[in-house]
């Protein structure tokens, strides 16, 4: 027998003496020692752990060698090298579960010079690495092997292909089942009988030949073919190119092409072309603001300047507000600047319902002095006297500045009246407030930057109200005057403005309502960039990014010697983000939170009201109602009542219920706010007052939505009978569930459904096919007819928002089904809706939830991330990607090696910024910090990160040069840096060499002396 293997040793033993080197007759005796007495004294040598393994293995082989034929003799030459070597290309797969060789299976080696080289070993062969009583042994200038980071390594990936692959034309090849692609067997398929009896000769002569004639074949059809061989990427372009010589108006083809290239020198000349190629094309503005946007990056200044000035002939609230948004990037001359700016784009709009929705989003994007200008918005809007409500805007602002300079209480102020009521009775004198400047309560710190920004912060959080002119304060940009503001105020007269503007309101002061669009355009709905700013909070900062006792989690253990994985641990699938279509999900809807706690609260809860001051939001809910019944106003009231106590909740419910009884909307809303407090009983009987005993008709609006709301409330309580006696009721019918009853009340949902999309609108049509899609839940059909009920509605629908709510609702449907109510069901259904209602609306936050509790436990995470990084060529807006932060930390252990970045987002800059600090990785997020500051330059909590979070990566010459630029742009100090720091007793070091180089010659001379004595 040989010796054991040892794959660390090439096949080289030249170096080794010959141990058989001796007289002539010991070779004698072993040339005519027979194989198998040679078998066994070699088998007595080997000292390994099984020593019968090997034995069958040689008499294997001598019976072969019997059993061969004879060969012509040739001359014997006896091979030395194998009697202490051989290759063993199996291996042993004892080595698996013991994790090594056994040390009887590795040869007796002796180290020399210094324990690199091996005794019988050439020189070049070294050991690399010696564990246990086994050693690594290799070449000694042995070369790299060169990694995708090296230039020739790139250099052969930018290669063209020499050959093409082409796919297959079978489609049943790889067929999916259940989801999955089966694997093939490692067992070999059986041969069948007659192949097994049918013993055949194989002529290898032939097979080589055909073989070798095919691949000449081959190799001439390639060199006789002259047509260059294109790349993926080069195949794209061709295409797009004939494409768009086709169709040269399409503008999806046009950003298609413009996705391949990476220079906007490119990208400035197809888009150039683009405007050129059709007429209707050099009016498109998404066209043109691309264009622009590129050219931003190479243009000259006044080039720039000159194309904007061409572009804002095409007109539009999309081009003013990129326009403006170009202003405040690029301002030279301070606030000043943007402030003519804005009021220059809203002369430019006109005085329809429209363009005053438009001059709505202008007013909400100037956010200096922001809160006067709401306030003496507001008193212009809802109290406005009714004599001067007839006059021109000029002549109002007139007397509204009167009003402003009596520094009487203000809507939303304590004692406030409103402008009509002061107006009324100018000669009260009790009605002026004192004002006093509370200082918010901070934290000391001995670093006096660290200190002054945290002051900033606090103070710009909770001291947003205007200041007296008496107030004992040393801001004196805490007074607004009304001229600061004059330029901002706006004529506004429709009530679908009016809603915008209160709207806005809530949203600046941080309670951000999900579907909230100004826009006319989705396509150019790119607010989001600026009106997310509730998502940079440290709340919600915690609640994207995972807590540090994550970071660094054991994904594996060991039991019994044996690596096992351990059980994937994730969040909940709804995150911290909201984000869905317009009415999609209602302020108290299940689906607005969280469908897996029992308890839900709103769209809003305690944490995203913490911030904001409880006694100025209450006096806006009751101060801006447009008319009697303003149900969607008041139910955000109770939302927000609901996020700081459901007790409270239900007292405004009551008092709003007292003065307007026969409004649908707030009862139901009532008997939401009991189902959120486990009181299950009271709004069964808000319900059947509605609608048994009062029998409000069908045909009324929000009577299908409070039938829907009824059952589903039983039915996820689990009275499966009670909610279907529900649905039977809501269409007449009494009695037994019988087939013919079930029978005629489907047909009875349908002609409401249809009913209600004619007459009360989608929302309506939405509850009755909810109703419809549940009865068949009910009646035991499952959750795929139920399914097809939805999908039914959906062909007719063609977009909008009432396909997203649709498509939402029966998600959310199968998801309590199965998930909720834990009903038995194919988790496959789940999984195979939300994958195509992912790709439709990417931006909705409840389809990404639904998608990843139907991905739980897959396993399949690369499915999940494509998805995410994907989007199918669509453009991401800024809730999507704080989304796939959110997302990549959902499964812990994971979320260290994904990030996002974008541009011309405050928000997500400061998403990207906070990233890199909580991995500490400082220096990356101080570059990042001055990128963002070039991006956002009217962003003061961008500038105040430099003085917290990134104080010791930044010095204190960068920190004052920071407040001088913040000064210069004109940002909202309240307390000067310099104020701060001479107050501490703290020298700048710069300073401090400034005045050694100014003392006296002999002062100096004579310090340094001091200094050098001893020597």
């Amino acid at each position: 027998m040989s010796a054991p293997s040892f794959s660390s040793f090439p096949p080289s033993f030249s170096s080794f003496p010959d141990p058989d080197a001796g007289p002539a007759k010991n070779k004698k005796r072993r040339e005519e020692t027979s194989p198998k007495e040679r078998g066994r004294v070699t088998e007595g040598h080997n000292h390994g752990r099984d020593k019968n393994r090997h034995k069958p293995r040689l008499r294997k082989e001598v019976k072969k060698d019997e059993e061969r034929p004879a060969q012509p003799t040739e001359p014997h030459v006896p091979d030395v090298l194998n009697r202490f070597f051989y290759s063993d290309r199996k291996g042993d797969p004892m080595n698996i579960q013991y994790g090594g060789l056994h040390s009887g299976d590795i040869p007796k080696y002796h180290l020399v010079g210094g324990g690199r080289n091996i005794l019988g070993l050439p020189k070049a062969f070294v050991a690399l690495r010696r564990f246990g009583k086994g050693v690594e042994v290799g070449l000694s200038h042995q070369r790299k092997v060169s990694s995708l980071t090296d230039s020739s390594s790139r250099a052969l990936l930018s290669k063209p292909p020499s050959r093409r692959l082409f796919s297959s034309n079978d489609d049943g090849k790889y067929q999916e089942v259940d989801g999955f692609i089966r694997l093939p067997s490692r067992r070999g398929r059986g041969v069948g009988e007659e192949s097994y009896r049918s013993i055949t000769r194989e002529n290898h002569d032939n097979s080589d030949s055909s073989s070798s004639s095919a691949s000449e074949a081959d190799v001439s059809s390639d060199e006789g073919s002259d047509e260059p061989t294109l790349t993926t990427h080069q195949e794209t372009l061709k295409r797009l190119e004939q494409e768009l010589t086709v169709k040269p108006d399409a503008v999806d083809t046009w950003f298609s092409l413009l996705s391949q290239t990476f220079r906007c020198e490119i990208t400035v000349s197809i888009l150039s072309r683009a405007l050129s190629a059709a007429p209707q094309n050099a009016t498109n503005k998404v066209l043109r603001l691309a264009f622009l946007k590129a050219g931003e990056e190479i243009w000259h200044e006044s080039k720039l300047r000159s194309e904007w000035e061409e572009t804002l002939k095409v007109g539009g609230i999309e081009v003013q507000m990129e326009w403006l948004e170009w202003k405040i990037r690029t301002m030279n001359h301070g606030i000043d600047e943007v402030v003519e700016a804005a009021a220059r784009a809203l002369e430019s709009l006109g005085v329809d319902e429209d363009s005053e929705v438009a001059k709505i989003r202008i007013f909400w994007r100037y956010s200096e002095r922001a809160m006067a200008m709401f306030q003496a918005e507001a008193e212009l809007i809802f109290n406005p006297p009714a004599n001067i409500s007839k006059m021109a805007l000029q002549a109002q602002l007139n007397e509204l500045e009167d009003f402003w300079d009596s520094e009487v209480s203000r809507l939303g102020e304590d004692g406030a009246r409103g402008w009509a009521s002061w107006y009324s009775s100018k000669t009260d004198q009790n009605s002026v407030p004192t004002s006093q400047a509370s200082q918010p309560s901070t934290i000391p710190d001995l670093d006096p930057y660290r200190q002054w920004a945290s002051q900033e912060l606090q103070a710009d959080r909770k001291m947003f109200l205007p200041l007296r002119s008496d107030s004992d304060t040393s801001d004196p940009y805490s007074t607004v005057l009304f001229a600061d503001i004059r330029s901002m105020m706006l004529n506004i007269k429709y009530r679908r403005a009016k809603h915008a503007f209160r709207m806005a309101w809530l949203s600046f002061l941080g309670l951000h309502v999900p579907g909230l669009s100004l826009a006319g355009s989705h396509e150019l709905d790119w607010d989001d960039r600026w009106n997310l700013g509730h998502l940079t909070s440290p709340y919600y900062l915690n609640a994207i990014f995972p807590s540090d006792a994550n970071q660094n989690a054991l994904l594996t253990d060991a039991v019994a010697g044996v690596v096992i994985g351990r059980e994937r641990q994730h969040a909940t699938s709804f995150g911290p983000v909201r984000c869905w279509g317009k009415d999609v999900s209602g302020p108290l809807d299940l689906s607005s939170t969280d469908p897996g706690k029992p308890l839900h609260k709103g769209i809003w809860t305690m944490e995203d009201v913490l911030n904001t001051d409880e006694n100025i939001t209450r006096k806006l809910f009751t101060a801006l109602r447009i008319d009697h019944d303003d149900s969607e106003w008041d139910t955000l009231a109770l939302a927000f009542e609901t996020a700081i106590s459901p007790k409270s909740a239900i007292k405004l419910s009551k008092s709003l219920l007292s003065v307007n009884r026969d409004s649908l909307a707030l009862w139901n809303a009532h008997a939401q706010l009991e189902r959120m407090r486990g009181r299950l009983g009271d709004a069964r009987k808000v319900y059947q007052t509605l609608l048994i005993a009062n029998k409000h008709d069908t045909s009324q609006k929000q009577a299908g939505f409070l039938w829907w709301s009824w059952a589903e409330m039983e039915w996820l309580a689990g009275g499966d009978q009670t909610a279907l006696n529900i649905i039977l009721k809501s269409v007449g019918m009494e009695g037994p569930d019988s087939g013919i009853t079930i029978l005629r009340a489907k047909r009875s949902l349908e002609d409401e459904a249809d009913a209600a999309k004619a007459s009360t609108g989608w929302k309506e049509h939405e509850g009755w096919v909810r109703l419809r899609a549940l009865l068949e839940l009910l009646t035991g059909h499952g959750p795929v007819a139920a399914l097809e009920v939805f999908d039914k509605y959906l062909s007719f629908d063609y977009g909008g928002p009432s396909r997203e709510s649709l498509t939402t609702a029966s998600l959310m449907m199968i998801y309590c089904h199965g998930v909720v109510l834990k009903k038995p069901m194919p988790p496959s259904i789940l999984r195979e809706r939300a994958h195509p209602a992912f790709e439709d609306y990417p931006n909705n936050s409840i389809i990404l939830g639904v998608l990843l509790e139907a991905e739980r436990g897959q396993g399949v995470w690369g499915r999940v991330r494509a998805m995410l990084g994907g989007n199918d060529g669509k453009v991401k807006d800024v809730a999507r990607r704080i989304e796939e932060v959110w997302v990549a930390g959902w499964e812990k252990g994971r979320w260290l090696s994904e990030h996002e970045r974008t541009r011309a987002s405050s928000v997500i800059w400061r998403i990207y910024i906070e990233f890199e600090i909580r991995v500490h990785e400082l220096q990356r997020a101080k570059k990042l910090l001055f990128r963002a500051i070039g991006e956002c330059p009217l962003v003061k909590e961008l500038y105040l990160l430099a003085f917290g979070p990134l104080r010791s990566v930044f010095h204190a010459h960068e920190l004052n040069g920071l407040a001088d630029t913040m000064a210069e742009r004109g940002i909202r100090l309240r307390q000067g840096l310099d104020e701060v720091v001479e107050g501490m007793g703290l020298v700048d070091e710069e300073a401090r060499e400034g005045n050694d180089e100014s003392e006296d010659e002999i002062e100096h001379n004579a310090r340094e002396l001091r200094r050098l004595m001893p020597y």
